[in-house]
């Protein structure tokens, strides 16, 4: 079979691999659509932590091959993420803080490839007729109802979302939905805000004063230290910051201490999705949401390379189409 091949940072390929056979406990899928994550990118530089060689992508959407417990054909969307269920944090329940977790993509090989055998018990089934572009949502929507759950937000919470790219696209729809209170991205890249705008009907702007308006809940959702910056300044007193975007190892905020003590402010970190891939699937399923319209590049495995490395960069989303 065909797949994206890391074989170490900066040192990408497609390749030919042999199909995973089915071992014991696990489903073979053939892979439908993978999305492109910024996560990727930074396996390929070498900026986070991954088990190299490896095949990437954890976003992923397929179809059943083989299984001992799933029926045949049927659409299924994976969670990547696999605690030990043996250490001390998984026995507290904070199974993201897993100190032996292992994941999809990351530290096996993942959905980059034409098939993919994984354990059973990271299996999803998926409605029959949902569309491909909608379920590759359902990882990266997981983690962010995490953030959600984290963030202490309720129906009259003004949210501000720093990033407007996929992941703060759909933060922005579901605070929408969620909350009667104000909704709004900041995003520099004025086509990205213009999308938002246009496509989703979401408020953006590409700059808010922190002394004239501050918010109840701010994600951070750019990756960037600086974001994080942002959204604390325009965390009002008493308010939540949720940090989201996965920066690179190493990289510092510059956050003044006293600010946090005076405004009584809770900085919070969320790190992937610990229980809430059931919802982030039942959301899906319920086609409530027009989460298919972020994705706007579709791509051949060859033309996946150049976005995983930065040579080439989505217009909001791009997912590899496994035609």
């Amino acid at each position: 079979m065909k797949a994206v091949f890391i074989e170490k940072p900066h040192r990408i390929e497609i390749k030919e691999l042999d199909t995973p056979l089915n071992m014991c406990g696990e489903t073979l899928i053939e892979v439908l659509v993978c999305g492109v994550c910024a996560t990727d990118l930074k396996i390929f530089k070498g900026e986070t932590l991954a088990t190299y060689p490896l095949v990437p992508g954890h976003e992923i959407v397929g179809k059943v091959v083989e299984s001992e417990e799933f029926e045949r054909s049927i659409p299924v969307t994976i969670d990547p993420n696999k605690a030990c269920g043996k250490c001390d944090y998984c026995r507290e329940g904070k199974v993201n803080l897993c100190k032996n977790l292992s994941a999809v993509g990351v530290t096996r090989s993942g959905g980059f490839a034409e098939f993919l055998s994984v354990d059973n018990n990271l299996i999803y089934p998926l409605t029959p007729n949902i569309p491909v572009k909608t379920a590759v949502f359902a990882e990266p929507l997981s983690c962010i109802v995490n953030g959600f759950n984290l963030s202490s937000f309720n129906y009259v919470s003004d949210i501000a979302i720093i990033g407007g790219g996929p992941i703060g696209a759909i933060v922005a729809m579901l605070a929408k939905r969620f909350s009667v209170g104000e909704t709004v991205i900041v995003e520099i890249d004025g086509k990205r805000r213009n999308f938002l705008k246009n496509e989703l009907e979401l408020e953006t702007t590409d700059y808010i004063d922190p002394n004239k308006h501050l918010f109840d809940v701010v994600f951070d959702c750019t990756g960037n230290p600086k974001g994080v910056e942002i959204a604390i300044s325009l965390t009002k007193m008493g308010g939540n910051t949720v940090v989201f975007g996965v920066t690179e190892k190493g990289a510092k905020s510059s956050i003044e201490a006293f600010e946090i003590y005076r405004k009584e402010l809770k900085l919070v970190g969320s790190f992937i999705n610990p229980f809430t891939m059931s919802t982030a699937v039942k959301i899906l399923n319920s086609r409530e949401f027009n989460f298919d319209s972020l994705v706007t590049d579709e791509l051949s495995l060859e033309e996946t390379v150049s976005y995983i490395s930065g040579e080439k960069t989505a217009e909001m989303k791009a997912v590899w189409m496994n035609d």
